[in-house]
């Protein structure tokens, strides 16, 4: 029996023909294709009518003047819910994000707690997580994005003969039709998770190693090894994806880390004043933008106290 794609599985498909089809006409390949894909699930035409709406609200936005920006949309729709007992948690939201059309030679950038997403013109989908940056530089012979800081996800489109390029500190990512995220912060390893098709992954002082569909590389050139590659679990692929929706997924995390993972995306911190409450872990699935829910969920979960302080967000024993 076929797998049944998920809500957030058809919502990403809709928005990446919807971007698609904007950037510029499909063949009558790609038409027949798109046909084919709504006429097999009933849910899939409401999600493309849905894409269609946001790129007409960029393209509305664009029209009265602003046409050098990114239109942008906050995420909607904050809800938590707590199911179970213990360290069962969960939380659910509408994500919305906005859709980027714009030529190649360009800059973008998301401030935190934003997120982007740009169809190129070769076709090619990028999405751009939270504080995040890149140039597009494309040429007859390559297209070349640097990602100057921050995390994206890539879906390549096939051009053998103009190789897809992500230049990432030391890290240079190779493919040519592919999907892969890389993220690239300031004193950590780069890190590239390829969940569809192979990339080949180099770095100045080390040879080239190809990583393919369900591996990670982790690039530090200070490391004995400069590239590290291992396998990753589908599930865990998908737990590092959910920043698509506006979400962030933990499965054993601890406080201490969860906080930090919220800081990437929220000026207003969780501050956790005891280390064995900061050990404590974590499972479940959380509003991004909504450090004060995830918070009260900890202290409904593990009895402890939370208070706001001074712009910050307290977690302490009870």
């Amino acid at each position: 029996m076929t797998a049944r794609d998920s809500s957030a599985q058809i919502e990403q498909q809709a928005a990446i023909w919807a971007a698609r089809l904007d950037a510029r006409a499909l063949t009558p390949a790609e038409q027949a294709d798109l046909d084919a894909w709504l006429a097999g699930d009933s849910r899939r035409l409401g999600a493309w009518a849905m894409a269609r709406a946001a790129l007409a609200r960029v393209e509305l936005a664009q029209a009265s003047g602003n046409t050098h920006a990114p239109a942008r949309i906050p995420w909607l729709n904050r809800r938590f819910l707590l199911r179970g007992a213990g360290m069962a948690l969960a939380a659910s939201a509408v994500g919305a994000v906005a859709l980027g059309l714009w030529s190649e030679g360009d800059h973008y950038a998301t401030g935190k707690g934003e997120m982007l997403r740009i169809a190129l013109s070769d076709g090619s989908i990028v999405n751009l997580n939270t504080a995040s940056e890149m140039d597009v530089q494309f040429s007859d012979q390559q297209r070349r994005i640097v990602l100057r800081g921050g995390e994206a996800l890539f879906a390549v489109a096939k051009d053998a003969s103009r190789p897809f390029v992500v230049i990432a500190g030391d890290a240079r990512v190779r493919a040519v039709g592919t999907a892969f995220t890389v993220r690239h912060e300031a004193r950590r390893p780069v890190d590239v998770i390829v969940s569809e098709g192979v990339v080949e992954v180099s770095e100045p002082k080390a040879a080239p190693v190809r990583v393919s569909q369900g591996m990670r590389a982790m690039v530090d050139p200070r490391a004995a090894t400069p590239i590290e590659t291992a396998a990753i679990a589908p599930d865990t692929i998908e737990q590092e994806l959910y920043w698509r929706e506006g979400k962030i997924a933990f499965r054993d995390t601890t406080l201490a880390s969860a906080a930090a993972q919220f800081a990437r995306y929220n000026d207003e911190h969780i501050v956790i004043t005891d280390p064995v409450l900061a050990q404590e872990t974590i499972t479940g699935l959380f509003i991004a933008n909504d450090p004060r829910g995830f918070a009260q969920a900890v202290a409904e979960s593990l009895g402890v106290v939370t208070r706001i302080d001074a712009g910050r967000i307290i977690l302490s024993p009870s």
